[in-house]
């Protein structure tokens, strides 16, 4: 990808870093309580890098969360991975800072609240669980961008936070609680978390329940794939992650996964009852018979009129 722009983040003292005009911008604050709130608005028009910087005062750790577009992460060490609307993510990344880039047509809109690893770490107790453990270490430099459960509890945190993020005097304590909020809540998510292995597509083990689950859903009812604000409510994902993981486990999108489920139910309503070819593709969700004749042969080689044979004979 060509880099077109590049700015850096991770600048106290800052109210705006400027991208490329006045509608496209960060903002950062730094809060009562030591949290740092940083946002963005960006309309991408042409392939986007914004870098955030080693930061010279110290390590911090930060909680992600977007609430529109997408984007991909490139952690200082050189693991990636893809960010999605709706998506929670818990980050650390010390070798040195970390960078977006944003494909053209995203309109982006995400918050981040972070704190330092100092004041952080006498909040956490002597004994820490082992996610914990693996995200405050510092003997070792830290790199991780781990994907969160999240739901519409969430999220409407986060538009509350992107809603306060320029606030002033007593809104401005209204923010600072709740970016403390946001940022405990999502740190006891990722504590709770499973740690197991991800899969050989990526997914981690509490994805790979959930787009289990959205299987079994789409199994039931082929003709309603859930949408972005179902997904999130029933499969703690947005859409897009979830469309993604989908593909990664079971190696087919989730329209194509409908598509074969209601091809597998007219194959046995041809051979198991009396309605008319017409009417099974018709039931099946198919508005034209050429298109269901289409789709069937290239799933089960025959013809709609060939299986409807097998049982005359």
């Amino acid at each position: 990808m060509t880099q077109m722009r590049a700015v850096a983040g991770n600048l106290p003292g800052a109210t705006r870093v400027i991208l490329a005009d006045e509608k496209d911008h960060l903002t950062f604050a730094v809060l009562g309580s030591g949290t740092m709130l940083v946002t963005s608005y960006l309309e991408v028009t042409e392939p986007t890098e914004i870098c955030f910087a080693h930061d010279p005062h110290g390590i911090h750790i930060s909680v992600q969360y977007f609430l529109e577009g997408e984007a991909t992460i490139v952690m200082g060490d050189g693991g990636r991975a893809d960010w999605a609307q709706d998506g929670t993510s818990v980050i650390r990344s010390d070798t040195p800072g970390f960078r977006l880039f944003v494909k053209p047509g995203q309109v982006l809109r995400h918050i981040c609240v972070a704190m330092y690893h100092g004041a952080l770490s006498g909040t956490l107790g002597s004994d820490p669980s082992e996610p914990i453990r693996a995200l405050m270490a510092t003997k070792e430099p830290v790199n991780m961008a781990v994907p969160i459960r999240t739901d519409s509890r969430v999220r409407a945190t986060a538009e509350a936070l992107y809603a306060l993020r320029l606030a002033k005097g007593i809104d401005a304590i209204k923010a600072d609680g709740m970016a403390i909020s946001f940022l405990s809540e999502v740190l006891e998510r990722f504590d709770q978390q499973d740690a197991g292995s991800t899969s050989q597509g990526g997914v981690l083990p509490w994805q790979g329940r959930m787009v289990q689950s959205l299987r079994a859903a789409i199994e039931e009812d082929p003709d309603n794939i859930p949408t972005n604000g179902d997904m999130l409510h029933r499969f703690n994902m947005g859409e897009q992650m979830a469309r993604r993981a989908f593909q990664a486990e079971f190696g087919l999108t989730m329209s194509a996964h409908a598509r074969a489920v209601r091809l597998a139910k007219a194959r046995d309503m041809l051979l198991n009852g009396t309605a008319s070819i017409k009417q099974v593709g018709f039931d099946c969700g198919y508005a034209h018979v050429g298109n269901f004749t289409r789709a069937y042969r290239q799933k089960f080689g025959e013809t709609p009129s060939e299986t409807r044979r097998m049982t005359k004979t």
